[in-house]
């Protein structure tokens, strides 16, 4: 499958750039072919009405419209959608084709708090089930993430560990059912 990584926050040092590093591995390593939108890649002119997108507004719609699944590996920024990642829908949802319109979607985030960004992730399901795009109703979310992403960022908690394949797979289940 063609599959498509986005998300991440701008700062080196970050949590949710570093789990999207492990996934994209972990499909690379069961066959998939996986394209990857993260910090500087998302570092985009800010959306305005009648403006064209830029080059890299076009790569990433490009690369998007040809994706069968997407994975959104998103920082929580006040319990919502970091600005970065928000400006990159905004851009995508003015483009035609839209790369929305019944697009698979599985949401992740990581997190030094409690919640392992999952606050975060409910702003985004509104957002992506407005555009048309099909989120997973299971999520991966990694609380104390700071402590539980080992330097490669796989889950180091034995719970988190486990579920990772699980919703892995269930979400290529929906994806190869969909696409």
């Amino acid at each position: 499958m063609r599959l498509v990584l986005m998300g991440g926050s701008l700062r080196a040092a970050s949590l949710n750039a570093r789990l999207l590093g492990y996934l994209a591995r972990a499909l690379e390593a069961r066959g998939h072919e996986v394209s990857t939108f993260s910090g500087e890649a998302l570092r985009l002119p800010l959306y305005e009405d009648g403006e064209p997108p830029s080059a890299e507004v076009q790569d990433l719609h490009a690369t998007l419209t040809k994706t069968q699944g997407l994975l959104i590996v998103s920082p929580e920024y006040n319990a919502g959608i970091p600005g970065h990642l928000k400006n990159a829908v905004d851009w995508l949802s003015t483009m035609k084709p839209s790369p929305w319109s019944g697009l698979p979607v599985l949401l992740c985030a990581a997190s030094p708090g409690a919640f392992g960004g999952a606050r975060g992730l409910m702003a985004w399901r509104a957002t992506l089930a407005n555009m048309g795009a099909l989120a997973l109703p299971e999520a991966i979310t990694v609380p104390h993430a700071d402590q539980q992403l080992d330097s490669e960022g796989a889950p180091t908690d034995t719970r988190t560990a486990a579920s990772v394949p699980r919703t892995l797979d269930a979400f290529l289940a929906l994806v190869a059912r969909l696409r």
